[in-house]
């Protein structure tokens, strides 16, 4: 469902899931605080994903309030057409920093 891979300094979270929910981001919460020691940087890559509901939305805030209060940065990359469109009209666009692919993703944090 989650997978996580170390691409120089930056730790790039891979969901392999159409739908972004709770339990979904609940275990991209847990993928992210089990790395905060070790990271200081994160992408996560939704381009498999093609919806997000609240409780999806809910733990990606929390995510990024947690990723935050370490300093550390947290960007989301790939979003589907749909999922961008979502994001802008609940004006979380201004929240987050969004990518449109990986290799974007880990430039800005270059």
């Amino acid at each position: 469902m989650v997978q996580a891979e170390t691409i120089g300094d930056v730790c790039v979270i891979r969901v392999d899931a159409v739908r972004l929910d709770s339990p979904v981001g609940t275990v991209i919460r847990n993928t992210i605080a089990s790395r905060l020691e070790d990271h200081a940087k994160f992408v996560l890559d939704m381009s498999q994903i093609k919806l997000v509901d609240s409780g999806g939305l809910g733990s990606l805030v929390a995510a990024l309030k947690t990723v935050s209060g370490q300093n550390s940065r947290f960007l989301l990359s790939g979003m589907q057409k749909s999922v961008r469109l979502m994001f802008e009209l609940s004006r979380m666009d201004r929240q987050f920093t969004l990518a449109d692919d990986v290799p974007a993703a880990l430039a800005a944090l270059a």
